[in-house]
């Protein structure tokens, strides 16, 4: 039987966000595939706080302290040290490399820090869950960082087996950025564990739970999810109250409140909660707030990808609105799927109204979107992309190693 290697770059396994959601996901495609699963992750701490897959081999060495916690560009530079400049990665990499047959790196940093330990010796796939050096231009203006992300990103490419990327439009900007040929690319969507996200309202009594919570039953409640250290996020969060907040307690609808949940909320916003927006940091299980919401709102103006929160709010059959931007990466249709509002207060207000006083309109969007998530974006569609682009890593590789099934 084949083992697969997985290294990922900085204690994903331990925090709430897309990141670990979709490496969550690819390790359970694998392992659904019949593959043994190591994960080399770096980590503060010896035991996973969450309950690990069947299957899947933890492995860690010792992480920067609160590296986790930085701000993102910060966060950035602890990346690159973590794993490309790290001896205990090395290390431990070296000494575990023998038993893989394949190796998957999710992050341009973690490619780039695996191929210094094994060359061409082992088929490495790169899992491109961004596009990242476009992602970077738009955070900041700093050169340093862009020429450092531009120049570790190409390299990571140049020397990966298979480049995996989420959406076409990431293929497109990772091949003319960096001259890559199409046979290198291929498509691996994100992806959700929909049977984890149906179980939503047969886990959580939106009565009961808006109970304990403190909201009224007929509150129209609209949540907004993630890290918000994440720089979109953090975009979208200052749009919510400085753009959006305002023009809800203007609105004609009285009753209408808003969640903001995931983890890192700035502490000024969890000081400052009010009538409208309530504020709800390291929640450990986010179906709950799926379990309560009437509408997710994803306001998105930058970022690249794919947005999971939308691919679980659809697994969870909450309706969604979104920006164009937030959509990105996603085969949907307006009306049909999803409905899409313009990155300004009054159309954004206009369609949750539109949603909440239409009853068939809620239930055609959860319905169709549900379908979807099923057919394009679940564990079974990550499976066979993986397999498929194992078969070709291992085509493609140099025969510098008799791998066998």
């Amino acid at each position: 039987m084949i083992t697969v290697g997985v290294v990922v770059p900085l204690d994903y396994l331990f925090v709430y966000g897309g990141a670990v959601q979709r490496i969550k996901v690819d390790v359970a495609a694998l392992i659904d595939s019949g593959y043994n699963v190591e994960m080399i992750c770096p980590s503060r701490i010896r035991q996973p706080q969450c309950d690990l897959p069947s299957g899947l081999t933890l492995v860690t060495y010792p992480n920067v302290q609160h590296a986790t916690f930085l701000p993102e560009k910060v966060r950035l530079v602890f990346d690159l040290h973590t794993q490309m400049f790290n001896p205990f990665f090395r290390s431990t990499l070296r000494k575990r490399c023998a038993n893989y047959s394949i190796i998957f790196a999710h992050s341009p940093w973690s490619a780039v820090a695996s191929y210094k330990v094994v060359k061409r010796k082992i088929p490495l796939i790169y899992v491109a869950h961004n596009f990242e050096y476009g992602l970077i231009k738009q955070a900041t203006r700093n050169p340093l960082i862009r020429r450092l992300t531009y120049h570790i990103e190409k390299y990571a490419c140049q020397k990966a087996t298979k480049i995996l990327c989420v959406s076409e439009r990431d293929m497109t900007d990772l091949a003319k950025a960096y001259k890559m040929p199409p046979a290198k690319l291929a498509l691996l969507p994100n992806t959700v564990d929909v049977d984890f996200f149906s179980q939503t309202h047969n886990l959580y009594d939106k009565v009961s739970e808006r109970q304990k919570l403190g909201f009224a039953p007929s509150s129209l409640l609209l949540l907004f999810h993630g890290r918000m250290d994440y720089r979109a996020n953090v975009d979208a969060l200052k749009f919510i109250l400085e753009e959006l907040v305002p023009a809800l307690r203007h609105s004609s609808t009285d009753d209408m409140r808003l969640i903001v949940a995931g983890a890192q909320i700035p502490k000024w916003c969890l000081d400052n909660g009010d009538d409208v927006v309530s504020f709800l940091s390291d929640v450990p299980d986010m179906r709950r707030f799926l379990s309560i919401a009437d509408a997710v709102i994803v306001p998105l103006s930058i970022g690249g990808g794919t947005r999971l929160k939308i691919l679980e709010s659809f697994a969870a059959g909450v309706p969604v609105i979104s920006s164009v931007k937030g959509m990105e990466g996603i085969d949907y249709q307006d009306g049909h799927h999803v409905l899409i509002a313009q990155r300004n207060a009054g159309d954004l207000i206009h369609k949750i109204k539109m949603l909440a006083e239409n009853e068939d309109l809620r239930e055609k969007l959860t319905t169709n979107a549900y379908d979807l998530v099923v057919q394009k974006y679940s564990i079974p569609v990550a499976a066979r992309c993986l397999q498929d682009a194992i078969l070709q890593a291992r085509n493609q590789a140099e025969p510098a190693k008799d791998v066998r099934h």
